[in-house]
């Protein structure tokens, strides 16, 4: 294949990607890497680094650079000087930058930089869900990433963002590197469900003694996912649910801010500290409260299959050859 470069343009970057695919294909793995490497210093003398052709070229350097093995430091320059030209060009929410982020992600967890793997998997989050995208298999992905990097700095995210990967893995297809990694994160966290409680307040239950997690999310202005979240343990949490079956209460955790306060006509409202509240009318409140009820019966959850029982995820196929490997 003739790449022509005389005019630079997403047309001459396809090109020069399938040409260097052909040169791995063909064993010749540093040319492959030096033509796009070619490319990105093409687009950016050319452009600068805050244009989406430049983002463009070193997105596809660093995809290069993954395929033939190279150094996860050099992948994750290349990721980001990709996501800061995505980013400068066509904002944050751009399928491209969530592209980039969702990839940073993944490597970032690979070189063990457990900060970075969680910054850009928010990031990645944040914009799939602008984009109407947030429970997609593409999601599920990120989750997974997110739920073993939030697990390693032990962060009360991880037992949501497992269950999410496991839920969206499985109900969507999903391609298998991801499923194993939801699967990973979803069984070494004690199988966490979720119970919704409105549209961005849920609470996450996992493992035996259940403990809780209270979660609220939604996007903040920079595109990134924005969590807040209170951990309970079950005594914790049977305290609180004692707490608030009558008004008026007024709950509040020993450490982190974390309130649930009566309001007028049966309504309630939960804090994060003092700048995030959480608004529940009567009907969210009585949702609150049969969740906690739920977990800590055990009947919200789920409960483990026999190896030779049919595998809870719906895949037809006994559990020991399922979800039970």
């Amino acid at each position: 294949m003739t790449v022509d470069l005389a005019e630079l343009r997403p047309a001459a970057i396809e090109a020069a990607e399938e040409r260097a695919l052909e040169l791995l294909a063909g064993g010749q793995a540093d040319e492959a890497v030096s033509l796009l490497r070619g490319i990105v210093h093409r687009a950016v003398t050319k452009h600068g680094d805050e244009d989406v052709l430049t983002g463009m070229a070193q997105f596809r350097l660093a995809e290069m650079l993954r395929r033939t093995g190279a150094p996860e430091a050099e992948q994750l320059g290349a990721l980001t000087d990709a996501i800061k030209a995505f980013s400068a060009s066509v904002g944050p929410t751009d399928p491209q930058t969530t592209a980039a982020f969702g990839r940073l992600a993944h490597v970032a967890l690979a070189a063990e930089a457990i900060e970075i793997a969680v910054t850009a998997g928010m990031q990645a989050i944040g914009g799939l869900q602008a984009r109407g995208e947030g429970e997609t298999p593409e999601a599920g992905g990120i989750y997974a990433a997110l739920a073993m990097a939030a697990a390693a700095r032990r962060s009360p995210a991880a037992p949501g963002a497992a269950e999410r990967a496991y839920r969206l893995t499985h109900d969507a297809g999903g391609d298998d590197a991801d499923r194993r990694r939801a699967l990973a994160a979803w069984r070494s966290l004690g199988q966490p469900h979720r119970v919704a409680v409105t549209g961005e307040l849920s609470m996450v239950v996992f493992g035996a003694p259940p403990a809780l997690v209270v979660e609220l999310d939604h996007v903040a202005t920079d595109g990134a996912l924005d969590q807040h979240m209170h951990g309970l343990r079950s005594d914790a949490a049977r305290a609180l649910r004692e707490q608030i079956a009558t008004p008026p209460f007024a709950y509040r955790a020993s450490a982190g801010g974390f309130e649930i306060v009566s309001r007028s006509g049966g309504a309630a409202a939960v804090r994060f500290g003092p700048d995030v509240e959480v608004a529940l009318d009567a009907g969210e409140l009585d949702a609150l409260r049969a969740a906690l009820a739920d977990a800590l019966s055990g009947t919200g959850g789920e409960s483990q299959p026999g190896r030779n029982e049919p595998c809870p995820c719906g895949s037809g196929q006994k559990y020991k050859r399922c979800c039970g490997r």
